[in-house]
C-alpha cells in the first residue's frame, strides 16, 4: 500500500468518525431540547421506553428505524438513534477499513480487519 493510499484511508476514516459523533451530537441535543420543551421539562421519566429492547443490538436499530417512521418521532425515540449512530461509528469504520483493504489486496491488514469486525458483530449481536 502506497503512502497516498494510506492518506486517503485515513481521510475516510477522519470523516467517518467526526462524521458519526457531530451527527450523535446533533441527535442527541434536538431530543433533548424536544423532551425539555415537552410535556416532561426537566423531570427524569423512568419509562420502559428509554429501555433498550430486542434480541441484540441489531434487531433494537432496526425496530428502531422501523419505528421513525410511523408518525412523528418522540424524543426518547431520537436520542436512541443517537445513541445508535454513536455506537454504530467504530463499526461503520472498520467495515471500510475491511472494504478497503480487500480492494487494495492487502492480505495481512484485511485479515487483521476481519477479526476485528467478527469480535465487535459478535459483540453487539451477544448485547
Amino acid at each position: 500500500m502506497t503512502e497516498k493510499d494510506e492518506e486517503t484511508l485515513d481521510l475516510i476514516i477522519s470523516y467517518i468518525l467526526v462524521g458519526g459523533v457531530v451527527l450523535s451530537v446533533i441527535l442527541e441535543s434536538f431530543g433533548l431540547f424536544l423532551y425539555c420543551h415537552g410535556a416532561h421539562g426537566f423531570a427524569v421519566s423512568w419509562d420502559p421506553v428509554w429501555r433498550m429492547s430486542g434480541k441484540n443490538f441489531f434487531a433494537y436499530s432496526a425496530a428502531l428505524f422501523l419505528s421513525l417512521g410511523h408518525g412523528a418521532p418522540s424524543p426518547a425515540a431520537i436520542m436512541a438513534l443517537g445513541l445508535v449512530v454513536l455506537m454504530m461509528t467504530p463499526y461503520v469504520r472498520v467495515v471500510v477499513s475491511t472494504l478497503f483493504f480487500g480492494l487494495k489486496r492487502d492480505w495481512k491488514y484485511l485479515c487483521i480487519t476481519l477479526f476485528v469486525l467478527a469480535v465487535l458483530t459478535g459483540s453487539l449481536i451477544r448485547h
